[in-house]
């Protein structure tokens, strides 16, 4: 078995957010930082929108994470691995 790493998502009502990482935990935070990067964006440009926008700490309230694990130079047919 090769070296794996996990990709974690999160569908918002607009958006499909994504980290990855060596660990579910660390794809779960890669995927929380681009939601926050992505709240701040926002948030410059429209700060009235603050009390509907929830912070990544709280975002699972709102949405549910799936993890999906992978091994490095594996080809999917999703959901099975072929090669």
């Amino acid at each position: 078995m090769g070296e794996r790493f996990v990709v974690a998502e999160m569908n918002t009502h607009h958006f499909m957010f994504r980290g990855a990482g060596a660990t579910a935990e660390a794809a779960r935070q890669a995927l929380l930082k681009a939601w926050a990067a992505h709240r701040s964006a926002l948030l410059a440009q429209y700060p009235e929108r603050e009390v509907r926008l929830p912070e990544a700490e709280r975002m699972e309230e709102h949405f549910k994470i799936y993890y999906l694990e992978f091994e490095v130079n594996a080809g999917y047919r999703w959901p099975d691995r072929l090669v």
